[in-house]
């Protein structure tokens, strides 16, 4: 029986159809399997409703079925999640990819422009059967092309993802941390942890850095270089942030409430907030709820983010700016635009990329960039801060060319919040 909203096959019947292509498929043929979805689609339904939806999804499956290259039959899997079968009769798998990747983009433009929405956007994955796997399980070749729009959805660049075989295992272990983030968040498995920016000619603590730990029920530490960089391709790390800020918030209101010393707190900011700038209403909330001073918060933008988005960066440091509330531009230096930027951007705070102090011993070329990076934020009325600080001899330079304040594990390694409370009663960390 056929889908009553789409008029395409039922996933039952759709299944034998294929096989039954692939038997008949000609030596020289290539049948690609297209698995495809609408990105966001539940926002899509809570924003304009379920029976607009469903319109769209109908729109959507009569496209895929009229138009395009040679289409064999298709079905919905469920909800907005679409397979289809095409075929290529010359079995050039560049072009007729190509040609795959235009159709897509084709029923996107027309999607959008039908339904009034230009956040419409879809996501596939593509498999490839050719003389060669011509053998193989129907349903593992779905499988497959489901997995490489997974990879596509991870990814977030590509709205056609072909399917690799190093995905299946690499892509089962990043959908782990993205379907369970939610759970660890709600179970308390994340934490806040602080690391002290020093004030480089006093030694007392001017500030903190906010960084996120995940630890497991079993005590297992899950390091953020295994978990950030797979959930900044995602709107998870969004809720991880937004975790983040609400404990800054939190911590900051009730050492306002003791009446203890308060120094400004600093917060990372994921490049998927610039897609939305949903961010600028969150923090407005958090401070209408906690009752915060905005000169006690700061956000840092990478290096890479202002290249990149350098006109949604703008409307964030504006939008901050007009808060209240400062922001530093982090890893400064770790790529080829900083000089450019500086001239563009309103940073308050530039904070050097560790890369400069790679040598624990610097040498006189590090020396001269360095002071001269630390030099020019003054000419610029910004403040300077160096990151990776390890030693002795790296502290004192700072200090004596006038850096404003320092980071790294020579003062102290990012703590718990307990041991950060410790070192705001003594004002430093040595």
């Amino acid at each position: 029986m056929s889908d009553q909203l789409t008029g395409l096959d039922s996933y039952e019947e759709f299944v034998p159809k294929l096989k039954q292509a692939v038997s008949d498929m000609p030596e020289e043929a290539v049948i690609a399997i297209v698995y495809s979805d609408i990105k966001h689609f539940k926002y899509f339904n809570d924003t304009y409703g379920y029976r607009r939806g469903n319109r769209l999804l109908a729109r959507m499956s009569e496209m895929f079925s009229s138009g395009g290259v040679g289409f064999l039959c298709g079905a919905r899997v469920v909800s907005d999640n679409i397979v289809c079968a095409r075929i290529c009769s010359d079995g050039n798998t560049a072009e007729f990819l190509g040609k795959i990747k235009e159709s897509i983009a084709n029923i996107e433009h027309v999607l959008r422009k039908e339904f009034l929405c230009e956040r419409i956007r879809m996501t596939a994955g593509v498999f490839f059967i050719d003389a060669q796997v011509k053998g193989i399980n129907v349903e593992t070749a779905i499988s497959n092309a489901n997995l490489a729009r997974k990879q596509s959805k991870i990814d977030g660049n590509d709205s056609v993802t072909l399917f690799l075989p190093v995905m299946a295992s690499r892509i089962d272990s990043e959908l782990e941390i993205i379907s369970t983030i939610e759970e660890a968040i709600n179970n308390h498995e994340l934490e806040a942890y602080y690391q002290p920016k020093i004030d480089s000619l006093t030694g007392k603590i001017v500030g903190a850095e906010a960084l996120v730990r995940w630890v497991k029920p079993n005590g297992t530490m899950v390091y953020p270089d295994e978990f950030i960089p797979i959930l900044e391709k995602s709107r998870q790390i969004i809720n991880v942030d937004y975790f983040i800020y609400n404990e800054v918030f939190a911590f900051i209101k009730s050492r306002l409430d003791r009446g203890e010393s308060v120094v400004p707190v600093s917060m990372n900011v994921s490049r998927q907030h610039l897609k939305e700038l949903e961010i600028i209403d969150y923090v407005k909330d958090l401070c209408a709820k906690y009752k915060v001073p905005t000169k006690y918060i700061e956000f840092e933008l990478t290096e890479t983010m202002c290249i990149e988005r350098t006109e949604r960066v703008m409307e964030f440091i504006n939008a901050f700016h007009d808060m209240g509330i400062s922001v530093s531009m982090d890893d400064f230096g770790s790529g080829y635009s900083s000089l450019k930027l500086l001239s563009q951007i309103p940073i308050d705070v530039i904070k050097l990329d560790r890369c400069f102090l790679r040598s624990r011993e610097l040498g006189d070329r590090e020396k001269i960039i360095i002071t001269s990076i630390v030099n020019m934020t003054k000419e610029l009325k910004m403040s300077s801060l160096c990151e990776g600080v390890e030693t002795s001899d790296q502290s004192s330079f700072l200090a004596g060319i006038g850096c404003d304040a320092q980071q790294g594990y020579f003062y102290s390694k990012p703590v718990k919040l307990d041991e950060f409370r410790e070192l705001l009663a003594v004002g430093c960390t040595r």
